[in-house]
């Protein structure tokens, strides 16, 4: 029986590694941190005309709710402050900002499950202009869950944060702050 030489075992080991990374980066539809639900084909769809409920809350006609995936925007009754330490309503700037984006225009949204309150859990679309990223960009809402954010919702919270744009031109509690006190008040 031939003997295994394991002093070539390290150098194989990282060869595979570097081989993986390399096919890992350059395939994007299994690139790392990307946005799984637009890759996977069991997703399902709804189309039509969205009403905003608020700043991440999407209605269509026939009652169904949709809760925009990734994002947390204020609570319709949050105040925050602004550059100049004034309090306003940014929640319901939030809201506004979101009806305004869907208002009268044709969406996509792509889901896979619903959520405790029966909502869709989705990424909504405007042709090919994602709804959820637009809130980020324009800084109307945060990233909900940041461990398991793509980079490039990371990159565009981060544009609206440098920039100071919408909530990050002040001070705020993040809506699951606000929620957390809220509901400690009742």
């Amino acid at each position: 029986m031939k003997k295994i030489h394991f002093k070539y075992l390290p150098i194989l080991l990282i060869a595979i590694l570097i081989l993986l990374w390399v096919v890992d980066i350059s395939n994007p539809k299994i690139r790392k941190n990307t946005l799984k639900i637009e890759n996977n084909k069991n997703l399902q769809e709804i189309s039509g005309i969205f009403t905003a409920i608020d700043g991440d809350s999407l209605r269509i006609k026939n009652g169904q709710e949709i809760r925009l995936l990734e994002i947390d925007a204020p609570e319709y009754n949050q105040t925050c402050f602004d550059k100049n330490d004034k309090e306003y309503g940014c929640g319901r700037i939030s809201a506004k900002f979101l009806k305004k984006l869907t208002k009268n225009i044709q969406l996509t949204c792509k889901y896979r499950k619903k959520d405790i309150y029966d909502r869709y859990l989705a990424i909504c679309f405007a042709g090919d202009k994602n709804i959820n990223y637009q809130m980020i960009k324009n800084g109307m809402a945060i990233i909900y869950n940041i461990h398991n954010a793509s980079d490039e919702i990371k990159s565009l919270e981060k544009q609206a944060r440098n920039g100071r744009v919408g909530l990050w031109q002040g001070k705020f509690l993040t809506p699951k702050e606000f929620r957390k006190i809220s509901k400690n008040e009742k």
